[in-house]
């Protein structure tokens, strides 16, 4: 399958209709047709057309994302081609960083090199540590700020001297509040939020030298954005780090656990993969700068 077709896919997809497609790919609508029929030796349904709009199949959806990862891949490989022809640094940078004490250092430095290379431009791409893996493994993202626990063995690590603890977080009028600190055996009959990645939900079981199935525990989740709301109205507890705590809600308090949890934060890349001089001058400015 040609890149070329999947643009005129993910544009179909994207914008609803074969005559706007056409419109922003510069084609004729008969001549975009043709070609997203190309498609039709995956052998499956893609589109259902209702008068002039398209709605996505379960199918065409999986295509749109994957469809999505390759010409963004695509984008990046012939961005970094081009970007090592260039005499000064330029180039675009993507960086994976989970909501944590890491935001402040990348900022800085992101801040320093910028001023160094004004023509050096970025993404920031938020998510859990399974999801940047993924998108390094992917090629998506250049270099990953991950927190432990999590399995790095695919890439060049370097451990970062940032360290969070973990606390329990909750409502004010919960009776665990009043705690100086809170205990595995507090948290028998909790309701509890958790983290959905299995790594962090078997840590959390050895914190507790018991099992996962051991705690009550009713959801989980990637980043903490969604959860405070949930804590605020009283659905459940959560066990959160320190750097993904948010202001604003003064009904939730938090608590150390004991025995304190503290993990560390990493700064990954990808083994075998030749770096950009973007991603290149970010790594050596970040750890020895």
């Amino acid at each position: 399958m040609e890149i070329r077709i999947l643009r005129y896919f993910w544009t179909v997809a994207t914008v609803g209709t074969f005559s706007k497609a056409a419109e922003l790919l510069y084609i004729t609508q008969p001549t975009l047709s043709r070609q997203i029929k190309e498609l039709e030796e995956l052998d499956t349904q893609l589109f259902i057309r209702e008068g002039r709009k398209v709605i996505l199949t379960e199918d065409g959806q999986f295509l749109k994302i994957k469809a999505e990862e390759i010409l963004t891949l695509e984008s990046n490989t012939s961005r970094v081609f081009a970007d090592r022809k260039n005499a000064e640094l330029t180039g675009h940078l993507t960086i994976g960083a989970l909501e944590g004490f890491t935001a402040d250092s990348i900022a800085k430095t992101l801040r320093v090199l910028r001023n160094e290379h004004p023509k050096i431009r970025f993404s920031i791409y938020s998510g859990n540590a399974d999801e940047i893996k993924s998108r390094i493994d992917s090629g998506l993202v250049d270099v990953g700020f991950i927190l432990e626990p999590a399995s790095t063995e695919k890439y060049h690590v370097e451990r970062l001297n940032i360290k969070e603890h973990w606390v329990f977080l909750t409502q004010r009028d919960n009776p665990l509040a009043q705690l100086e600190a809170v205990t595995f055996e507090n948290l028998a009959n909790e309701p509890l939020l958790i983290s959905q990645r299995h790594e962090v939900r078997q840590y959390f079981a050895e914190w507790a030298k018991g099992k996962i199935e051991d705690f009550n525990i009713i959801g989980g989740f990637n980043l903490g954005f969604n959860l405070f709301p949930l804590v605020n109205e009283g659905v459940a507890s959560a066990i959160v780090t320190e750097g993904a705590l948010r202001e604003g809600f003064p009904n939730i308090v938090t608590r150390p656990l004991n025995p304190d949890i503290l993990t560390q934060s990493v700064l990954a890349w990808k083994k075998n993969v030749p770096l950009s001089p973007v991603t290149r001058a970010f790594i050596k400015l970040y750890l020895y700068e």
